[in-house]
């Protein structure tokens, strides 16, 4: 937008500025014409600001791989369909809302981009692309899948992802080739049982849907490695899920699960990463710690927890550990066997105390033990040399380990929020890496109250300075 002054008047009047677009649609045919000339086989006009593709196109016919995508497109000409020899049609993030029929022509086409236009339907034309192995349909205002999928034998890959589908036909069972299918962000409460045929498939995304259960024969998918789940409400998962075990991560969160199948997680051997966050889970899941040793990371945040087995020791590769947000009130002592952990979160839980073998666990980076109810925090907190994060805000500490002076990686700590706590030890200054300390709402009244207000900073200058080991 522009402003121009007219000399009948002195008030700015504002002007669009067009020539871009109309301009744009003039090298189109440019571009046509020497797509003709030169027999190009890619032609790549995306992002162009098109408007219109112009009926010269029927003679680009030498064209395999055609871009159009990130332009202002509408609609396509039906001379689109003379383009026999094309293979790849990128039309993404257009403003189409229907295809002609003479698409069908394009008998070797096998790549087809529609993400993010502004299609309701499916067009009837696209189920008669027998050719296609790759369709992406994302973003679009679509609601029913036809039967006539059945017809794209072919497809490898297939996103139906970001619409607005209720129900997935039957016919999804003929696409024995699919190795994606993408189904997430829709309104799916149900899946056929036929998705069972899709035997190849090795990613299957079903997360934020409103998917009430999963038919049995999941378990057929064998082949499968990623499975979303995510953001559903299911209650429970299909015991035969078991046969899917070339899957190396199982994420459920936001779900309404209490339990899994006995032994599932056992049989899906090669599991790094388990999340079942946001959960009903009120203990461990059957079979305990000691069925999934190769994980890498464990997500039990927001559920109903009241322990942890003893056999947590098992989890020998742990390295990730959020357990926030549960009713645990205690941490077994076997803790300290997890010696790869590095993070170990346990925010919003009724800990009262916590076992002097967190101090083995070396490799810790990040402790979190925000909204709890401990009273003090165990003196061999101090070989936790690597610690770079400690938080133990909205607790009811009344101390702090002198201790806490060895954690020389410590660049963040949190202890506001404790009612109970009147001093800080000297050999918090030694804390040389501390960048962020929070206080807020701790009486601190064994420091001069001007020092206090002063800030974190004014704080630990103050303990440096009146700290025996100044001279160090």
């Amino acid at each position: 937008m522009v402003t121009v002054k007219h000399p009948e008047s002195n008030k700015p009047k504002p002007t669009t500025k067009k020539g871009k677009a109309i301009q744009a649609d003039v090298d189109v045919i440019k571009e046509f014409q020497r797509c003709k000339e030169e027999g190009i086989q890619r032609l790549d006009l995306s992002k162009s600001s098109i408007t219109i593709i112009p009926p010269s196109v029927k003679d680009c016919t030498s064209l395999v791989e055609f871009y159009l995508y990130g332009n202002k497109i509408s609609s396509l000409p039906v001379e689109i369909g003379c383009l026999s020899n094309l293979k790849t049609l990128a039309l993404n993030e257009n403003s189409l809302t229907s295809l002609p029929d003479s698409l069908q022509n394009l008998k070797q086409l096998k790549v087809l981009d529609l993400r993010h236009n502004k299609l309701s339907e499916i067009p009837d034309v696209i189920y008669k692309l027998h050719t296609l192995t790759t369709l992406y349909l994302r973003f679009n205002r679509i609601k029913v899948v036809g039967d006539n999928l059945k017809n794209l034998s072919h497809l490898t890959m297939l996103s139906l992802r970001e619409n607005k589908i209720h129900e997935l036909p039957s016919a999804i069972g003929h696409l024995v080739n699919l190795t994606t299918l993408d189904l997430s962000h829709n309104h799916l409460k149900h899946l056929p049982a036929e998705i069972g045929n899709c035997v190849n498939l090795t990613a299957l995304d079903l997360q934020h849907n409103d998917l009430l259960d999963i038919p049995e024969t999941i378990g057929n998918l064998a082949n499968l490695m990623r499975l979303g789940l995510r953001y559903n409400q299911l209650t429970s998962i299909p015991v035969s899920l078991k046969n899917c075990t070339h899957m190396d991560e199982f994420n459920v969160e936001g779900n309404g699960i209490s339990q899994l199948p006995d032994g599932l997680l056992a049989s899906l051997s090669n599991l790094t990463t388990i999340t079942l966050s946001r959960n009903a889970f009120h203990s461990y899941p059957s079979g305990g710690p000691a069925q999934f040793t190769n994980m890498v990371e464990l997500n039990f945040g927001t559920n109903s927890l009241t322990k942890l087995p003893d056999d947590i020791h098992c989890l020998q590769n742990l390295e990730i550990l959020i357990l926030s947000n549960n009713v645990l009130k205690r941490i077994p002592n076997t803790i300290g066997n997890l010696k790869k952990l590095r993070v170990l979160d346990l925010e919003e839980n009724r800990l009262e105390s916590l076992p002097s073998e967190i101090g083995l666990l070396h490799d810790l980076q990040k402790l979190i033990l925000q909204s709890n109810q401990l009273t003090s925090l165990p003196r061999t907190i101090g070989h936790l040399t690597n610690l770079t994060y400690l938080s133990v805000g909205e607790n009811n500490l009344q101390f702090l380990p002198e201790e806490i002076g060895t954690l020389e990686n410590l660049e963040s700590l949190y202890i506001n929020d404790n009612a109970s706590l009147v001093k800080l030890p000297y050999e918090l200054a030694l804390c040389q890496n501390l960048a962020i300390m929070s206080i807020e709402n701790c009486p601190l009244s064994a420091l001069p109250p001007e020092v206090v207000g002063g800030g974190p900073s004014l704080v630990i200058q103050y303990l440096k300075l009146h700290s025996p080991y100044r001279q160090m």
